[in-house]
Parts: structure tokens; C-alpha cells; sequence
């Protein structure tokens, strides 16, 4: 992987998270390819942009959220970036109760568009397993 991808893939998932804390869920349609699919934990896939930005617009209108995602792995195979690692939310329910965090194993696939720019094309999430 090149410095020039690697910046690419970081400043991607940094836009997601600034569009997160932005409560802009609109935003995120950019940043998906348009066959996007993501298979949350427990949960029916994620089909789309416009799907993927209905259920974050959902999770902003009761959460207040904080994201961030710790890289593990991140290979890069010509037009297409395979990442693992561990995205963390932290969430507040606007309307009172207790702040929660979830940590989740995920594993995401990028794919650089005919414009250059590296999108999500899929992904999936499970929760990190409680310590005992």
C-alpha cells in the first residue's frame, strides 16, 4: 500500500465520522458505492446508499453518536482495500438515559471509483465478544 492510498482510505473513514458527528447523514451517500451492502450484527443487510443514510438519519434522531475506528489490517489490492479492525460507538439517547458504548469487529471492503475517489463497498460487523 502506497502513502497516498493509505491517506486516501484514513481521510475516507474520517469523512464518515465527521458526517456521523455532523448528524449528516446525507453525506454519506458520497462516501458508498452504489451497490454498497453492509451486514450489521443481527440485523438485515444494508442494501444502498440511500439505506445506509435512512438508518444512520434513525440512529442520529435518538443518539447522540461518537465513532471512531481502529484499523488492524488494511491490504490493498489494485482498485479494491480490504480492512479489518475495531469500530467503537459511543451512544447517548437524546431524549435521557444512560450513555452506552458497543465495540464491534469489523471488516470492510473500499473500491476505488473511475473518479479516484475509494468509496465503501461492503461490509460487516460483530460485537467484541464480554470479558469474562
Amino acid at each position: 500500500m502506497t502513502p497516498d492510498e493509505s491517506q486516501a482510505i484514513a481521510a475516507l473513514r474520517a469523512a464518515w465520522t465527521n458526517a456521523v458527528a455532523a448528524r449528516n447523514p446525507d453525506a454519506l451517500k458520497d462516501l458508498l458505492t452504489d451497490d454498497y451492502e453492509v451486514w450489521p450484527q443481527g440485523a438485515a443487510p444494508l442494501v444502498g446508499p440511500a439505506a445506509a443514510a435512512a438508518a444512520m438519519r434513525g440512529a442520529i434522531e435518538r443518539f447522540e453518536i461518537a465513532q471512531s475506528f481502529e484499523p488492524i489490517e488494511t491490504v490493498v489490492a489494485g482498485d479494491w482495500a480490504f480492512e479489518r479492525g475495531i469500530e467503537r460507538m459511543d451512544l447517548t439517547p437524546r431524549d435521557g438515559g444512560e450513555k452506552r458504548t458497543i465495540e464491534q469487529r469489523t471488516f470492510l471492503i473500499e473500491r476505488k471509483g473511475e473518479d479516484g475517489k475509494w468509496r465503501f463497498a461492503r461490509g460487516m460487523t460483530n460485537l467484541v465478544p464480554v470479558a469474562e
